[in-house]
């Protein structure tokens, strides 16, 4: 019988309302033609979350995936949409970091929670033995997930699968209390270790190497896709203003093997 091959990915990190450099990302990386169709085939596209605030058009970034991803789906491709810290404080009714006019945050915040609920927005993912959360899974967290997947040895896959579960559980129920939630005192909160939409870049590449996996992660701005030398923590968040000055990186993946490709601006 004939090995299935894993399709092949691609991860770019928090869009932040900059529709037109995310725009350029998905035609660089030939997902995407001119005219808004999905061209990336049995690709599949991993958006690590916090597609708001900050740029001018976050909701036309909400637009364009909703328009993408099913027609992905339909080519055998898929497009993966991860929450951040920025949707995450919405549906918490905490609107302090959000650049919304009022008028939209509700209605945005009721979309968000069907999403969740129907599956076309997730909180991790696996692939590849890639573990992908917006700000990541530190080593006090990792111990956490373990306890609750035991007997279970924990895997990429299970401990994505449980992430999820939490995670929609706590919306169904408006309860946020688990500690994938976590805001670490490193960013402003009172938890010693941050939740997988708060953890700060710095906490993770500080770990000792407790949680096993190897992850992508978004949420900390980089000046450039950041690799830690354990070759555990890969950091894509390169700040999508830079993509027209030619200073944006995204990752192109292809089974357990993950290239960093650069926009150039040329």
């Amino acid at each position: 019988m004939a090995t299935k091959t894993m399709r092949p990915a691609v991860a770019a990190g928090d869009a932040h309302g900059q529709y037109h450099s995310f725009a350029a990302v998905l035609i660089h990386a030939g997902l995407m033609d001119a005219e808004l169709n999905w061209t990336g085939g049995r690709t599949v596209f991993i958006q690590l979350g916090d597609i708001l605030d900050r740029g001018p058009d976050p909701l036309q970034i909400d637009k364009l995936l909703d328009l993408l991803q099913p027609a992905a789906r339909a080519a055998g491709g898929d497009i993966i949409r991860l929450i951040g810290n920025h949707e995450l404080e919405i549906l918490r009714k905490n609107y302090f970091i959000t650049s919304l006019p009022h008028y939209q945050i509700e209605p945005f915040r009721t979309k968000l929670i069907q999403g969740i609920l129907s599956g076309a927005w997730r909180a991790a993912y696996c692939r590849g033995g890639f573990l992908f959360t917006h700000a990541g899974v530190c080593d006090g967290l990792y111990e956490t997930l373990k306890l609750e997947l035991a007997p279970q040895k924990p895997t990429c896959a299970n401990t994505a699968a449980l992430i999820n579960k939490i995670f929609k559980e706590a919306v169904n129920s408006g309860n946020y209390k688990h500690p994938i939630f976590n805001v670490s005192r490193r960013r402003g909160g009172a938890d010693s270790f941050g939740g997988i939409f708060w953890e700060d870049l710095s906490a993770l590449l500080a770990a000792h190497g407790g949680c096993p996996f190897r992850q992508i992660v978004g949420h900390t701005v980089v000046p450039r896709i950041t690799v830690s030398d354990s070759r555990k923590i890969t950091a894509v968040d390169a700040d999508m203003k830079n993509v027209f000055a030619g200073g944006f990186e995204y990752l192109q993946i292809k089974g357990k093997n993950a290239k960093i490709i650069k926009i150039t601006g040329d």
